[in-house]
């Protein structure tokens, strides 16, 4: 019976004590995030925030997502950090000096500075808007502070002068990013669209341990701060100290009143029972301490997966085939193309790299190739004779997307990269398409394919178009008088007519074709508005670059060995337009190479990432 009852005693003792545990477990300064952040979230931050300002980003945000989504991630922010906010276009204004989030007046003030944003900026100074945060968190950051600049940008650094241009990406290159590491600042850049220097922004964050991004809608800004503030977090060693061991609390001895007689077999039975109980007692405080940790593990995940926004999975695509061609031969492998397998390709002399070049002039650890965010990286690793990507020579430890027909040089020697699934662009330019004008500035013109002089409105289309051709430069200039004449543009104009008209009839896609001077003309019609052009080609063809792959591999393209495809597509939006695709097949050594941009998707400018004028404009 007494056996029983203290069995009984100890295990609702216990029961007590986990339930005393738990209550003080969720009161505690370690769970203090339920109420608002976490307890990991108490790290002392310091973060400026650098906007881009200018006019183009009223395009990428028309909904001005951006203040709206900085508001909301203020409030996730611990109380204890502190924020600033610089914006910029022409010049750099600091709106909000560095301010504690705890004085309700001043976080009310940051978000009236929000609305300051108005991006109606002209320019695109990013390289003044650094300059002025790293400042601020100079003067004013706390020295035990994880500092961080988080900077949103759709463009480039762009003051209308090139040479000032180039010379503050230097400096940021340089000198900022050396500043910063000595300060402990790290850059988290966030870029809204393909124009955006990403090899600038890579660079500034790479240089100072932080992170870039890309998100081409302004509302997924969200997801990615929070990842940034995730990275603030200090990591698990630091988050708890390491303390002494507390000393056992000393416990009065207990009085024992002296017995005369010897113990009575019934008293023997009761100690040896108070023994087991003793020895049960601590097995069952030890499971109940287990258990409660667990409750409180499962009941903390559950929570925070409820309060954090769901974010998207990485994508698990799988690495693209690829190659590097060895035009020189120097390699000494059997065949001259080499396979890139690994998500870590190291390139040079030494015999242990995985691509050997065994050359005097080629460095020991000269180069790697890396793939990583659905592309594929070149570096150089501060060879000595430098590596060249299209005559281009690459900044030592500066990654730099390679691109499917890109020129490589180790030192002298000579290879092209490869992506067989992609198209072979190297330095491509980006071309819109061109609408017929009418007569008066500014209209455009729906041609009457039943009229008899349609066919001359077609060809004076196509002759607008090319003129963006002659703007480019002289190369390009050429390569229009050349392969355009007027009588190749007549021809044309005829197979474009007879093709409109069928589309007209049956919203059918059709193409035709037509050789001269080892040049294959594509001639196309589409059947939708060219606002709707690249999900058409994407839900009909798996995107436009797949479109142009399946002609350059098709039988009929390969028995006649034309040295270039060129796709003329024509359209009716209501306007009649036409747009241009030159893509060369065989080996030049500068070779003419346009794509249509209205035909791509995002994703798809993304994977070929195609090149830009020095503004970071569209061609």
């Amino acid at each position: 019976m007494t056996i029983g009852f203290n069995l009984w005693r100890c295990m609702t003792g216990s029961l007590t004590r986990l339930c005393i545990g738990i209550a003080l477990l969720c009161c505690s300064p370690g769970l203090a995030w339920m109420a608002e952040a976490s307890a990991d979230e108490s790290a002392v931050i310091d973060l400026m925030f650098v906007i881009d300002n200018s006019g183009s980003m009223r395009k990428n945000d028309p909904a001005f997502n951006t203040p709206q989504v900085v508001s909301t991630f203020l409030r996730r922010l611990p109380k204890e950090a502190r924020v600033g906010m610089v914006l910029f276009d022409r010049s750099a204004r600091l709106l909000e000096s560095l301010t504690p989030l705890d004085d309700d007046s001043a976080g009310q003030g940051f978000l009236k500075s929000l609305e300051k944003i108005d991006y109606k900026g002209q320019w695109t100074n990013s390289a003044a808007g650094f300059e002025r945060a790293l400042y601020e968190l100079k003067v004013k950051g706390r020295q035990d502070a994880r500092k961080g600049i988080i900077f949103i940008t759709d463009g480039i650094t762009d003051t209308g002068d090139p040479r000032k241009d180039q010379e503050l990406n230097e400096w940021l290159r340089q000198d900022f990013t050396a500043e910063s590491r000595d300060l402990g600042v790290r850059i988290f850049g966030i870029a809204f669209t393909e124009q955006a220097d990403f090899v600038l922004i890579q660079a500034l964050a790479s240089r100072t341990n932080g992170e870039y991004y890309r998100t081409y809608d302004a509302s997924e800004i969200l997801i990615v701060l929070e990842d940034i503030l995730t990275r603030f977090q200090p990591p698990a060693a630091d988050t708890l100290p390491p303390q002494a061991p507390q000393p056992l609390a000393t416990l009065p001895e207990p009085q024992v009143q002296a017995v005369a007689q010897p113990l009575s077999a019934a008293a023997e039975a009761n100690d040896d029972a108070e023994s087991i109980i003793s020895l049960f007692n601590l097995v069952l405080a030890l499971l109940t301490t287990v258990v409660a940790a667990g409750i409180v593990f499962l009941f903390v995940k559950q929570y925070r997966s409820k309060r954090k926004p769901d974010r998207p999975t990485t994508d698990p695509r799988r690495q693209p085939e690829a190659y590097l061609d060895d035009v020189d031969r120097v390699t000494g492998q059997e065949a001259d193309r080499i396979a890139i397998t690994k998500a870590h390709t190291t390139i040079g002399r030494d015999p242990r790299n995985d691509i050997t070049i065994a050359k005097a002039t080629v460095s020991s650890f000269h180069a790697t190739i890396e793939y990583r965010g659905l592309a594929f990286y070149i570096e150089d690793q501060r060879s000595t004779n430098g590596t060249r990507v299209n005559d281009q020579v690459l900044r030592a430890n500066t990654p730099m997307r390679l691109k499917s027909g890109d020129r490589v040089s180790f030192a002298t020697f000579h290879f092209k990269f490869t992506i067989p699934e992609q198209m072979p662009f190297g330095e491509t330019v980006m071309v819109s398409m061109t609408a017929l004008e009418g007569p008066e500035s500014g209209s455009t013109v729906i041609i009457d394919l039943n009229d008899q002089d349609s066919a001359q409105g077609l060809i004076s289309c196509m002759q607008n178009h090319l003129l963006q051709l002659y703007s480019m430069g002289p190369k390009y200039k050429q390569f229009a008088t050349s392969y355009f004449p007027y009588d190749t543009i007549d021809a044309i104009a005829r197979k474009a007519h007879a093709n409109l008209k069928k589309t007209q009839s049956d919203g059918q896609q059709y193409c035709d074709t037509m050789i001269e001077k080892e040049t294959f003309y594509l001639i196309c019609t589409l059947p939708v508005p060219i606002s709707s052009a690249a999900e058409w080609y994407h839900s009909n063809h798996q995107g436009f670059t797949k479109f142009v792959m399946q002609w350059i591999r098709s039988p009929q393209y390969e028995t006649v060995k034309c040295r270039r495809l060129c796709v003329f597509t024509f359209g009716q939006d209501p306007a009649t337009w036409v747009s241009l695709t030159i893509v060369p097949t065989h080996p030049d050594p500068d070779p003419v190479e346009i794509i249509s941009v209205d035909f791509l998707t995002e994703s798809e400018k993304a994977m070929l990432a195609l090149d830009f004028d020095h503004h970071g404009r569209v061609m």
